[in-house]
């Protein structure tokens, strides 16, 4: 596994505009075993994870718990170069999600900014509010600079480009804490997209207070891709990641 992308490079596109796309990141191997994992949890439409339409089962929540394989890719030395390059070596992964656009579930999103997180259990700490509740997984907003300093990367297991529904992003409008929807539209109308077009294999690396976007898929297929999010910042007590897996090499150093 491999990354093209020098460290000091990549650091400072992630700190710049945002993001940062790497174009090999997984080897043809590891992309064909991820998937048929993946797609083997997919048939089991009944669990509380599975987020599904008459098409079948689309999209994935608490990723690791439905296919502890995935947790594989977050020792691997690609990606685990990737993270600590942002964030330093105590970096962990807080939460995981797989998404497939297909003709059958082919979605549009707006621009917008992530703003939750998950922890273990609710408890009432100044600054986190908007309590919800998916997939049995307490999830809260919580103050900005929490979410500024998380990093989200995603592994593409099909080639993603404007055809098939790639993310669309603003760059530099990470540097917002939490905006307003008139905010948000301002922004969009003063600034230049950015089509994240990225290989199989290749990672988007981001900041989820960047403004993102997709639109409908325009051709068959898959757009599948596993969205990580890493943190290296503990919450105040008694608030609690709800995962924590490090981000570190296994002892063998590959996958």
């Amino acid at each position: 596994m491999t990354s093209d992308v020098p460290q000091s490079s990549l650091v400072e596109q992630v700190t710049q505009r945002g993001f940062a796309i790497v174009n090999n990141c997984l080897t043809p191997q590891v992309v064909s075993r991820t998937i048929e994992s993946t797609e083997r949890a997919r048939q089991q439409t009944t669990s509380p994870e599975s987020v599904a339409n008459t098409s079948g089962v689309y999209a994935l929540r608490n990723l690791t718990d439905v296919v502890p394989e995935v947790t594989e890719l977050i020792s691997s030395p690609a990606v685990v170069k990737l993270v600590t390059a942002v964030l330093g070596d105590g970096a962990f992964m807080v939460r995981s999600t797989l998404f497939d656009k297909t003709d059958g579930a082919n979605w549009g999103v707006f621009w917008h900014q992530d703003l939750s997180i998950a922890v273990q259990q609710r408890h009432e700490v100044e600054g986190f509010h908007a309590w919800t509740r998916k997939a049995g997984v307490q999830c809260v907003q919580p103050p900005s600079e929490f979410m500024s300093n998380i990093l989200a990367v995603r592994l593409h297991l099909d080639d993603c480009s404007a055809d098939n529904g790639a993310l669309k992003v603003l760059p530099g409008s990470h540097r917002n804490q939490q905006l307003t929807s008139d905010r948000i539209e301002s922004i969009a109308a003063e600034t230049s997209e950015f089509v994240c077009d990225v290989p199989v294999g290749g990672a988007l690396l981001m900041r989820p207070l960047l403004l993102h976007s997709s639109s409908p898929m325009n051709k068959p297929g898959h757009r599948r891709v596993i969205h990580f999010e890493f943190a290296a910042n503990e919450l105040p007590a008694p608030l609690e990641w709800r995962y924590r897996i490090p981000c570190q090499l296994e002892p063998n150093g590959n996958v």
